[in-house]
């Protein structure tokens, strides 16, 4: 048997443990093809669908795999996971064993789309997800307590080490950002829970305009300024429209606080470049476009950067 079929057959025993199902009339197949890049979807844990023929019913489970240890706290994750599922704001959580690594939720496959930058046009999509953030950032923090600036630090030092591929500038983009941490490092800032990832792909939006967020894996207690702002980055590609959305959903123009989120969207975009090239390094997924991803990311990161009004950012952060 492949290993496939042999992960296959362990979760069909692992679901038939569940209440409702057995192990019997239960098919289980590849959810979602699995994507780096341009969009980084499915990479973190394997994808699979549960799928109960005679009635017609499925369920969709997610398989750590090995690679995330590099780049992910896997209990936390699934905490927040559990947490979203409690608050309404995420798929409903069937089962979550963060020692097995396998997270399994309702399926919403029929009538909801992965989000897009299209929809992402639209005001009460957008609306939607800031608020369904803001719900989950009232609650108590998370075990993980690593902001973008801690991270960023933690993954250059993995990268480093294993010797990947990184673009020649990195120590001074390294250094743009450090700078950057040391502003913040002077600022009063409340951590809260936050989601971590403003991929769009990790928005489900329903037919008639429902959202729920997925993938908890970057779940951490920071600044929620920094959720925003990760989102913001990769919603909107000009900042008129990032700027109007800020706005919109935080009930007036603070410019101070859409600095704090435009910056911290920076240090994401440096983050995942060094994720990125970890993998690369480390993944035996060779065939998966991880460094294509990550220098997507180091661009716009240092396109950002080099942006004259950066330092102007920086300087009207409080």
């Amino acid at each position: 048997m492949t290993e496939a079929a042999v992960e296959a057959a362990a979760l069909r025993d692992r679901i038939g443990s569940l209440p409702g199902w057995g192990a019997d009339d239960i098919v289980i197949e590849p959810a979602i093809p699995l994507l780096a890049s341009p969009s980084w979807r499915g990479v973190d844990g394997f994808p699979w669908r549960a799928t109960r023929k005679s009635r017609d019913e499925s369920i969709f489970i997610k398989v750590m795999d090995r690679d995330a240890g590099l780049y992910i706290d896997i209990p936390s994750a699934f905490e927040a996971a559990q947490r979203a599922s409690d608050l309404g704001i995420g798929p409903n959580v069937m089962l979550a064993d963060a020692r097995a690594g396998i997270l399994v939720m309702e399926d919403l496959n029929r009538g909801w789309r992965v989000g897009t930058l299209e929809r992402m046009l639209e005001p009460g999509i957008v609306d939607a997800v800031v608020a369904a953030r803001r719900l989950f950032q009232a609650g108590k923090p998370l075990p993980k307590r690593k902001g973008v600036f801690d991270e960023i630090e933690q993954f250059y030092a993995a990268a480093t080490s294993a010797k990947a591929q990184l673009p020649t500038d990195v120590e001074w983009l390294m250094e743009e950002l450090r700078f950057a941490a040391v502003f913040f490092q002077g600022l009063d800032i409340a951590a809260v829970p936050i989601h971590g990832d403003g991929n769009v792909s990790n928005i489900l939006i329903s037919e008639t305009g429902e959202v729920r967020l997925i993938d908890w894996d970057r779940a951490t207690t920071a600044d929620p300024l920094e959720d925003l702002g990760s989102f913001l980055v990769e919603a909107f590609a000009q900042e008129p429209e990032a700027r109007d959305a800020f706005a919109r959903t935080t009930g007036a123009f603070d410019e101070a606080a859409f600095n704090r989120a435009r910056i911290y969207g920076v240090a994401d975009d440096l983050r995942w470049g060094l994720i990125g090239s970890l993998l690369a390094a480390k993944s035996a997924r060779n065939t998966l476009e991880f460094y294509k991803f990550a220098s997507w990311r180091f661009l716009r990161c240092r396109m950002a950067v080099r942006e004259p009004r950066f330092g102007e950012m920086l300087r009207r952060i409080a």
